[in-house]
């Protein structure tokens, strides 16, 4: 709890209205969301993509709200409540809540992880690494983990005043590290604004969300806010793919340190020898100075990536060559994430989340190196998303699969016909070698009914994610599951 005139100082504000001169009400809880608000609540009024949070403010203050901030000047004859103007809500949300919250993360040592694929891995292996030193933290996509307490994410990033608080929970949990996945909708909505990440991250760009940031340039600009240190204040380090073109144009300030990691040997990162299977990666790095051996459960040349990036966030952070052996090892899945559904038939089943073109060729190229038969893909695009990446998807399933079975995936609020439509129309007219069966459970029987001996099956593009979104319903829907009902 801090009083409000003390919360506020330091930080820029356009107006303060008051009701009555010099009010300071006791801030008790930040809220941006009228439904949680209590008494006590600070209520930033938000301008979101579906609504608005100023058609809510009268319920707010119903609900004890003793003050609002907006970028709006405050209306005639109200408020009864000190109201806050400020030019943008939510950079100034997230840094009223870092310092609500008393600056949590600078009492943390954060990896913060961005780019396109591969974000979800590399967090749940930074995490382990550093779970080998005590309790850490993690906040993804697929949930959020304080010490032994976790629950499943709603979204990659939650939003600053949700992230301020859990890192709050992280100190008081005795944790003293931890590994946050960092998407660009949380970089462009500045819910990580003021966050220290002494090691940002950078696992690569590719085609994706489209049609939220317009173009892939602009897509990178805002993946480059977490190198900033107007942005990130508290970064030394920025571990970058030196495989990925776009690593090049990631501009520095002084004082912040460049480190790679790729299959360049001019990287500071990179493997000497690997061998990949479908059970495990094991792989002798060149590792800074000298020679790091690592052993993983975890398959494929993406996750050679993820492994020599996590490894390198964490050894700057000072962990253990040691240690960061045991972390990796010790990482025996990642939920959605190539992962094997065991359903004692001679086939190999792979359910995996990849829903972007580059993710879903690398993929199918490390199921063509490990598959003894054929390789039959199962893959849809989701609604409401990108739509030009559809027609990409459809012809790298084609090309690199034995039979491609287009169905659907979280439709949201478009016709699932319409986006098969779509996918097909990058498919060559001459390809013969695909289905479209719009109900993915009937599209996963019939891979599982065609699947022969040696062969293998990949679910793509909803990995761990457990229901589907049709018409603003979510239906219990779990690739993995759906795969052991129907075996």
């Amino acid at each position: 709890m801090m009083r409000l005139q003390e919360l506020l100082s330091r930080l820029t504000v356009q107006s303060l209205r008051e009701p009555v001169k010099e009010m300071n009400p006791e801030i008790r809880s930040l809220e941006y969301d009228s439904r949680r608000v209590k008494e006590g609540s600070l209520f930033f009024a938000v301008e979101g993509a579906r609504t608005d949070g100023h058609l809510y403010i009268d319920e707010a203050l119903r609900r004890g709200a003793v003050a609002v901030a907006s970028q709006r000047e405050a209306p005639a004859g109200v408020p009864t409540v000190p109201w806050i103007r400020v030019e943008a809500v939510r950079p100034f949300m997230a840094s009223l809540a870092d310092r609500f919250y008393q600056q949590p993360s600078r009492r943390l040592q954060l990896v913060g992880i961005t780019g396109t694929n591969g974000k979800t891995t590399t967090a749940f292996l930074v995490h382990s690494i550093l779970e080998q030193q005590g309790p850490a933290l993690l906040m993804g996509t697929v949930k959020t983990k304080v010490g032994k307490r976790q629950v499943e994410s709603k979204r990659t990033t939650p939003e600053a005043v949700d992230i301020q608080e859990t890192l709050a929970q992280a100190v008081e949990s005795g944790c003293t590290a931890g590994a946050l996945e960092v998407s660009s909708h949380a970089l462009f909505f500045h819910r990580v604004y003021q966050c220290r990440f002494p090691v940002a991250l950078f696992t690569n760009l590719s085609h994706d969300h489209l049609d939220f940031h317009g173009s892939l340039e602009q897509y990178f600009q805002v993946k480059c806010l977490l190198f900033q240190t107007d942005y990130n204040p508290g970064i030394k380090y920025a571990v970058l793919n030196a495989d990925d073109p776009f690593t090049a144009r990631i501009q520095l300030l002084p004082g912040t340190q460049s480190v790679t990691f790729g299959f360049s040997e001019d990287s500071d990162v990179y493997p000497v020898d690997h061998k990949i299977s479908l059970e495990r990666t094991e792989v002798d790095l060149q590792f800074f100075d000298r020679r790091l051996s690592l052993s993983s459960p975890l398959a494929g040349e993406h996750n050679l990536y993820n492994i020599m990036s996590a490894a390198t966030a964490a050894s700057l952070l000072g962990v253990a060559d040691e240690q960061i052996c045991k972390g990796v090892a010790r990482l025996e899945r990642v939920p959605g994430r190539f992962e094997k559904v065991e359903i004692g038939r001679p086939f190999t089943v792979i359910v995996d989340y990849a829903h972007t073109p580059h993710a879903l060729e690398n993929v199918l190229m490390l199921c063509r190196r490990v598959s003894k038969g054929r390789l039959l893909c199962v893959f849809g695009c989701g609604g409401d998303r990108d739509r030009t990446k559809r027609a990409l998807m459809g012809a790298i399933a084609v090309r690199h699969s034995d039979l491609a079975l287009i169905t659907s995936d979280n439709p949201r609020y478009e016709d699932p016909e319409q986006i098969v439509a779509e996918i097909r129309a990058g498919i060559p007219a001459e390809a013969s070698h695909f289905e479209v069966i719009v109900d993915r459970r009937e599209a996963i029987t019939r891979a599982l009914k065609l699947a022969r001996r040696g062969d293998l099956v990949l679910v793509a593009g909803r990995g761990h994610e457990p229901y589907q979104e049709i018409q603003g319903e979510e239906i219990r829907f779990d690739d993995r599951e759906v795969i052991k009902e129907i075996h």
